[in-house]
This record gives C-alpha cells, sequence and structure tokens, in this order.
C-alpha cells in the first residue's frame, strides 16, 4: 500500500484560487471603466468625422430624445467621459497587477 500525504487546510480567511469580493468588484470596475473609455472615445470619433464632412450640423441636436444636447457638446462630453475611464482604468490596473504579483511570490 501506498501511503499518501494529506495537506491541512490552512487557517486563514483566504484561499488560494478563489477571488475575494474586493478583487471581483476591481476587476468588474476596470472592465467597465475600459469600456466607458472606449465608448466614449468612439463618440467623440463620431463627432470628429461629423465635424470634418458636416460642419454646418454640429449646432443641431444629436437626437430628439434629448433636444438640449448638441452634437458639439456630446463630443466634448465623451472625450471628457473617456479620459476620466481612462485614468481610473489605468489606476485599477496597476493595483490589481501589484496585488496579483504580491499574490504569485
Amino acid at each position: 500500500m501506498e501511503a499518501r500525504s494529506v495537506m491541512p487546510l490552512s487557517s486563514g480567511r483566504k484561499t488560494a484560487g478563489r477571488p475575494t469580493w474586493r478583487g471581483r468588484g476591481m476587476k468588474t470596475l476596470a472592465a467597465l471603466s475600459l469600456s466607458l473609455a472606449i465608448y466614449g472615445m468612439a463618440g467623440w470619433i463620431y463627432v470628429a468625422v461629423c465635424a470634418l464632412v458636416a460642419p454646418d450640423t454640429l449646432h443641431l441636436p444629436l437626437t430628439h430624445l434629448l433636444p438640449f444636447l448638441r452634437e458639439d457638446t456630446s463630443g466634448v462630453l465623451s472625450f471628457i467621459l473617456s479620459f476620466v475611464s481612462f485614468v481610473v482604468y489605468q489606476m485599477i490596473r496597476d493595483e490589481l497587477h501589484r496585488s496579483f504579483c504580491s499574490a504569485c511570490s
């Protein structure tokens, strides 16, 4: 017969291989901020192309659902959203990278 060794469970609260709620939240926030950065930049590029192709339409409302939101204003808001979301993503990504590397060693 072959003797098998049994590894005792650690008494700590964290277990290897299972993400904590904080880790899941950080990953979710990183994914959300990257998505907002990409879609915000797409909105800004759309308005920039419209400004090149048909500059006389920039003062018109973007949609009839929001008549106060003009094309040029939505371009500025899209750029701000994209920039802020990308900065948040960079800060979170660095934090996730640091916590992942510290768990490996």
